[in-house]
């Protein structure tokens, strides 16, 4: 909310969502009424109330589909995916509106040349090699999303074990029609065969 009101210089006046317990407590009925938020709830099973959200969310979750399925990744980074559908599909262009969201939140044109395949194997600049002079400059990695508040991209690098270490970097190569095998990300195994 302080978001919109800074950046746009504006105030939320009416918010419509459906009944979910999220939308529904006590503390968020109070934040609103302390704001002066109208709040407007749709009658229980009538998404078309919602028509405008509702499309959006089936269109970022069949985009979200499609991106796990060809990047082969764990369900576990299904956020991620979503992210970057989000990202995304703020810079396409839209039926209902003159231009896209990007361009009409940001008034400026968005820079598409930083597009890259979801999930695709890039090699990161790697500074810490434990080699040291010698040793190899770049790291094999997974992009997984772009950086909220930044010009870059975050990384995780899947071959530090089970845990899941992600970092950000702009200085990458992407191998973008490279993407991992689905059977070496699940069971930890070392993801240098990769699919074609």
């Amino acid at each position: 909310m302080q978001l919109v009101e800074n950046q746009r210089n504006t105030t939320i006046k009416c918010l419509r969502t459906d009944r979910g317990g999220e939308y529904l407590s006590n503390m968020f009925k109070g934040f609103c009424e302390q704001k002066g938020i109208e709040r407007q709830l749709t009658i229980p099973n009538t998404p078309q109330q919602n028509g405008v959200v509702e499309r959006k969310n089936r269109t970022l979750l069949d985009m979200v589909r499609s991106m796990m399925a060809q990047a082969n990744l764990d369900m576990s980074y299904w956020g991620d995916a979503l992210l970057t559908a989000a990202y995304v599909l703020n810079r396409m262009p839209s039926k209902s509106v003159s231009s896209t969201p990007y361009e009409l939140w940001t008034q400026r044109k968005p820079n598409l040349s930083n597009l890259r395949p979801w999930g695709c194997v890039a090699y990161v600049h790697n500074t810490k090699s434990e080699f040291g002079k010698l040793g190899p400059k770049g790291k094999k990695c997974v992009f997984l999303r772009y950086c909220e508040h930044s010009k870059g991209y975050v990384f995780a690098d899947l071959e530090e074990g089970s845990k899941r270490a992600e970092f950000d970097s702009r200085d990458a190569i992407f191998l973008e029609n490279e993407f991992l095998r689905k059977e070496n990300v699940t069971t930890g195994v070392s993801f240098y065969e990769m699919s074609e």
